[in-house]
């Protein structure tokens, strides 16, 4: 079982230890129970509250649903506005291009609206063509990670840390990260790709981060077609774990 830290995490501390690799099998039937999964639709604890893209009023993608552990059972329903060849500010978490829905009880972000409706747009993979997108529901596993790929993503995580302190390794003594296997995971502290960048949402709440997602092309052996920009997407929880956003950063 995951374990929170008693002390007050920043943003990019490791609140949730340890950290828990994720790993997607397809679901042989509808995920209609609120554990972890990856598209197919959300399974609501509370009236729905399906988010709209600000630009258009469109229905947002479902990306997936993950528990927060020790909070009474709720769960983060992630969302982001589809794919519309980069013109959509999906990256930034306050745009109104991207939500963190937490049920029950939580906080919608001022940003977003939100619409009642049950199911929409979900995650997709693409088929026998590019542009064929054929939706997906994807169970979650989570399972510590071995301990060189965990001791790896620390490392990386500190590095990213000293940057944005102003502290630059010798090129010499950088991580060598060519074992790096996997950048989505819950809990532990993020990996960022340009650490130097904000790497938390604006304004005076403050954060901290609960999961990674990286992005895929819905190519080869990829399990979803998910545009990060070739990057990886963060997700922050504020301290009472009833609001969240989300952000994502690529090199």
């Amino acid at each position: 079982m995951q374990q929170l830290t008693r002390t007050v995490a920043s943003a990019c501390d490791a609140w949730l230890t340890p950290r828990l690799g994720m790993s997607f099998r397809p679901a042989a039937e509808p995920i209609t129970t609120p554990d972890a999964k990856l598209g197919g639709q959300p399974v609501w604890l509370e009236a729905p509250q399906w988010p709209l893209s600000r630009t258009d009023g469109a229905l947002m993608m479902f990306i997936g649903q993950f528990p927060v552990p020790q909070s009474d059972g709720r769960i983060a329903y992630l969302f982001m506005t589809a794919e519309d060849p980069g013109l959509r500010e999906t990256w930034d978490p306050e745009a109104g291009e991207n939500a963190v829905i937490i049920q029950p009880g939580g906080r919608v972000p001022d940003v977003v609206r939100t619409a009642d409706v049950v199911t929409g747009p979900t995650l997709w993979n693409r088929g026998t063509t590019w542009d064929d997108a054929v939706p997906v529901e994807l169970s979650v596993g989570l399972t510590a990670l071995d301990p060189a790929t965990d001791g790896l993503l620390d490392a990386k995580a500190a590095e990213g840390d000293a940057e944005r302190r102003g502290l630059y390794p010798d090129p010499d003594e950088e991580v060598d990260d060519s074992a790096d296997t996997t950048r989505s995971y819950v809990g532990g502290a993020p990996v960022f790709w340009q650490p130097h960048l904000p790497p938390v949402p604006p304004g005076t709440m403050s954060w901290r981060f609960f999961l990674q997602l990286d992005g895929a092309e819905g190519v080869d052996d990829d399990p979803y077609a998910l545009n990060f920009g070739g990057g990886t997407a963060y997700v922050f929880l504020s301290h009472d774990t009833l609001e969240g956003r989300l952000t994502w950063d690529c090199v």
